[in-house]
């Protein structure tokens, strides 16, 4: 009997992607009502969390493919079909490859959004600019890494025999080690940020509390 059926996967990658999709929404619709009246309107930071959106939602496309076509994350064994363990393999590749674009955007979006808060700040715009790069940087160099982790042969990655792959390819737990390592100190920085800027605000002690209380929900 299998650990991850699809009737148990596909409504829990529904429900919370659907309350992904619904939080965005809300927010986009303050933004463009704001826009009306004011200058407000999108801004970098909405499309950066438009981008991360789709990539999740991609994501969450490529789960329902691989419940109802792959092994949905289950161990292969003699009595998987090969074309189950390929379909397993190709998303496996997928997911960690463009699930680089969407920890991107999402920090991205969130330094853009901060820029809006405290930008009038010259050393927070300085920080924050040097963040950003930091942050893409690290999106795109992990995204190549991955891409090409097996240099011109890709293939080898998803192949139902993965004897070449380790052969031939990175180590790739030593890469996934390094990402996850990486994501958190940049997860860090983005978090800090703006609880350094907070504590200069015309504010009650209260209401900076609450602030950086409020900032600090992104950790979750």
């Amino acid at each position: 009997m299998s650990l991850y059926p699809p009737t148990t996967t596909i409504p829990i990658y529904t429900v919370l992607t659907g309350i992904g999709i619904l939080l965005t929404a809300l927010r986009l619709y303050v933004r463009v009502s704001r826009g009306k009246t004011s200058a407000g309107g999108l801004s970098a930071d909405d499309y950066f969390i438009l981008l991360g959106l789709a990539v999740v939602i991609t994501c969450t496309g490529l789960q329902f493919h691989n419940a109802l076509d792959g092994l949905s994350g289950e161990a292969a064994s003699d009595r998987v079909s090969a074309s189950k363990i390929l379909v397993e393999h190709k998303i496996d590749f997928s997911m960690i490859v463009i699930e680089k674009i969407a920890f991107g955007a999402i920090k991205l979006s969130l330094l853009f959004f901060y820029q809006r808060m405290f930008g009038f700040w010259p050393s927070f715009r300085r920080i924050n600019h040097a963040t950003m790069a930091v942050v893409a940087l690290w999106a795109v160099s992990f995204f190549v890494a991955d891409l090409l982790l097996c240099g011109r042969f890709p293939q080898y990655q998803w192949a139902v025999d993965q004897t070449r792959a380790k052969q031939k390819c990175g180590d790739k737990g030593l890469l996934l080690i390094a990402f996850a390592a990486s994501s958190v100190v940049t997860d860090l920085a983005v978090l800090v940020l703006p609880l350094m800027y907070v504590r200069k605000l015309r504010l009650g002690r209260g209401k900076k509390v609450a602030a950086c209380l409020i900032f600090m929900l992104g950790g979750l």
